[in-house]
């Protein structure tokens, strides 16, 4: 009898967490059906690598999801109020040194980031000893294929992704960061190298 009691335990307990699997996955799927359609509400230009034209659309949005979680500086949520937040990459080629904002609402703009990253009579980056990144002297560059536009920092950046059609890749939208008039920028955005 206590071998049967056992039994029954152990088969009440594997059933229990079959169901909290079962709704773990089912919650994770809804999740990521309001996921992705808030990506094609946006008409976001996500990038995909190996596209496969035999690939139904189940088989590619589970490729994308995937593609977008696996990045180890975060990845794209959806918060309460519906709004997208992704991590963004800032990179500075003069410097050869980059930062990533882990939680960047597609409501804000790049200049509410560097306002706090550089601010006015704050404290500068190690690697900025001349505190040349002030707001007002940076400029702000984004790839659309192999061109650099040079962008308004003021933007959101739901317009950005959504108007100016940029290509994010890995699930990260990324931005070159320049001061303006300094020879890398003269030579990088200027001349179009």
């Amino acid at each position: 009898i206590e071998m049967k009691v056992k039994a029954l335990q152990k088969l009440k307990e594997d059933e229990r967490n079959a169901r909290k699997r079962a709704a773990q996955e089912a919650k994770e799927q809804r999740k990521n059906t309001i996921l992705l359609e808030a990506f094609r509400l946006r008409n976001l230009n996500l990038f995909l690598p190996e596209e496969d034209d035999e690939e139904t659309a189940e088989e590619r949005d589970v490729r994308l999801l995937d593609s977008l979680k696996c990045t180890s500086h975060g990845h794209v949520t959806l918060n309460e109020e519906g709004q997208l937040v992704w991590p963004v990459r800032l990179l500075y080629p003069e410097h050869a040194t980059s930062d990533v904002i882990r939680q960047f609402s597609e409501v804000n703009s790049l200049s509410d980031h560097l306002s706090y990253m550089f601010p006015p009579g704050g404290d500068s980056p190690e690697w900025d000893p001349d505190r040349e990144y002030t707001l007002p002297k940076l400029c702000a560059i984004y790839h659309a294929g192999n061109d650099r536009v040079e962008m308004d920092k003021e933007t959101s950046l739901l317009e950005l992704l959504t108007k100016h059609n940029i290509q994010i890749i890995t699930g990260v939208p990324t931005f070159e960061i320049y001061v303006k008039g300094s020879d890398s920028y003269n030579k990088n955005v200027l001349s179009g190298s």
